[in-house]
């Protein structure tokens, strides 16, 4: 019987994917879960749509519920975390403050200034998880789904001594079904090889029933109503060769070809005619994500109340989240290869070894074992190492509590040094760690 602890429960929207996924399979329906939440009214909610999908399934799940870290971690084989630290009114700071400097960011939540500040204010928690689950869990599999997911995956893999940290997103699964769209296929009939870097990977590979689908991929970018929406990542691919994993509006805030000037934000990530508000910010619009996420946020808070009082069941479809399968995977020594970040160390040989690449890696009782990418193409190469200079400069900022590291890593971010003097660098560093001091955890030293 595996033990799951799932700290960030209140995030009830994730934490019933991984329910339903658990409670759906008859070999691991018996686990035992533990669901935590500092935020009691919202672990609350947990607990309900937690009995409801059992309900639902005809299965009674086998469940704690818990303000208290140590006691969910009691146990525990798997600890899936899905916090997020702060609130919408520390994101907003860590895009508005760059914004006046000209670093126009749409999420903030992986590079840049707010990428830096965000993982500053989630490895404050994140290695408490990390250092508790050595005392309680030691050996145990994290599964991290909390953002900026490089930053965080080099940072905790140094700290953790015997937990086993794995870094898991949805973005190879959701642009597999993008690219079928596109090219108007069954997204089953799609076979894919892809690596690079969180946020940056690449389909190595992108097939139909075996056979180059490219070519099609090619074709289906001259079409206007497909170009434009996904402009930035049709950029990328017609100039380097290859599709990127992460959305346009997201995958523009990573390189310093597209929002350093208002004539390209306009030209490349600006809000097609006839799409919603939720699409600006997967197109790169700029303060989109703010928008959307506090209408997230209300929709949420309905869709959960609407389930707590009945008015509404709960989906029990299967969801695309790696966590559960992964579980399975090992628990019931069932075969399968997931994209996931872990560290280097010589997987892709021309990126550095301490950086955190994304990469297929194999999954059974053995555990998981990452595969080797060779001949990784070196212009998708020299892409990523943009992005890897400012994660592995921010891993060590927060590992060492220095200041002064924070700004040198928010120096090497290719969007800032596009737009930011030196000067202009320190002084926007300086401006957020005054504003979102309470945030971090350490005493930064210069």
């Amino acid at each position: 019987m595996a033990n799951i602890a799932i700290i960030g429960a209140g995030g009830v929207i994730f934490t019933q994917n991984f329910i339903k996924d658990i409670l759906r399979n008859p070999k691991l329906r018996d686990s035992r879960i533990a669901l935590m939440d500092i935020d009691q009214k919202r672990l609350d909610a947990a607990v309900v749509f937690t009995q409801k999908i059992g309900q639902q399934l005809d299965v009674k799940p086998n469940f704690i519920a818990t303000t208290d870290l140590n006691k969910a971690l009691q146990d525990a084989h798997y600890v899936i975390t899905i916090f997020r630290s702060g609130t919408l009114a520390h994101q907003r700071i860590e895009q508005e403050i760059p914004r006046r400097y000209g670093v126009d960011q749409v999420v903030a939540d992986s590079m840049g200034p707010g990428g830096m500040f965000r993982g500053l204010r989630t490895l404050k928690h994140l290695f408490e998880v990390i250092d508790a689950m050595e005392q309680i869990c030691p050996g145990a599999y994290l599964l991290n789904y909390v953002n900026p997911m490089s930053l965080n995956t080099i940072a905790a893999s140094h700290r953790a001594k015997t937990v086993k940290v794995y870094g898991l997103c949805h973005s190879v699964q959701h642009t597999v079904a993008q690219l079928a769209k596109y090219i108007d296929v069954d997204p089953n009939q799609v076979n894919h090889f892809v690596a690079g870097v969180n946020h940056q990977a690449f389909f190595l590979k992108f097939e139909v029933n075996r056979q180059d689908a490219y070519p099609q991929l090619h074709k289906a970018m001259g079409q206007p109503n497909i170009y434009k929406q996904d402009r930035v990542r049709f950029e990328l691919m017609r100039h380097f060769g290859y599709f990127s994993t992460e959305s346009s509006g997201h995958g523009s805030e990573y390189i310093p070809y597209f929002r350093k000037r208002a004539d390209l934000i306009e030209k490349y990530c600006s809000l097609p005619e006839g799409f919603d508000l939720t699409y600006s910010m997967e197109h790169g619009t700029s303060g989109a994500s703010l928008h959307v996420c506090d209408q997230m946020q209300i929709d949420n808070e309905k869709k959960i109340a609407d389930i707590v009082v009945g008015k509404q069941e709960i989906d029990l479809s299967p969801s695309d989240e790696y966590g559960v399968q992964l579980i399975d995977a090992i628990e019931n020594d069932q075969m399968m290869c997931a994209n996931l970040n872990v560290m280097n160390y010589g997987l892709i040989p021309n990126l550095p070894s301490e950086c955190s690449v994304e990469v297929p890696c194999m999954v059974n009782a053995n555990g998981i074992t990452p595969c080797q990418v060779t001949d990784y193409p070196e212009q998708l190469a020299g892409l990523n190492r943009n992005m890897i200079n400012f994660q592995m400069m921010g891993a060590q900022a927060a590992l060492e509590g220095s200041r002064r590291k924070v700004f040198q890593a928010i120096a090497l971010d290719p969007l800032t040094a596009a737009v930011c003097s030196l000067d202009e660098i320190q002084a926007m560093t300086d401006e957020m760690f005054e504003a979102l001091a309470s945030e971090i955890n350490h005493e930064f030293s210069n």
